[in-house]
């Protein structure tokens, strides 16, 4: 059985010089352990997906209400592993 305090989030921004740390900036101050961090950053943007183990469902979605408050995040997507593995069957 999953993890169900495990997400993965996918996030997408300006592709500036610190997009990574700004990105990752709020995951820190959350307290969140990371499991995995993939980033792409090209002149188009720049891609982040992030996978997150022991966070509630509530502090999931804090989290991403503050991803998007960061200036340079275009767009931000959280799903549980419940969600993952439904997806891949």
């Amino acid at each position: 059985m999953p993890d169900p305090d495990l997400h993965e989030f996918r996030i997408e921004a300006d592709a500036i010089l610190d997009v990574l740390m700004r990105v990752l900036g709020p995951f820190a101050v959350q307290g969140a352990e990371l499991a995995s961090v993939r980033h792409e950053r090209t002149a188009e943007g720049a891609w982040t997906v992030v996978e997150v183990t022991s966070l509630a469902p509530e502090r999931a979605e804090l989290l991403r209400l503050r991803l998007g408050q960061v200036p340079c995040v275009r767009d931000v997507r959280v799903r549980c592993a419940l969600a993952l593995v439904a997806a891949a069957k």
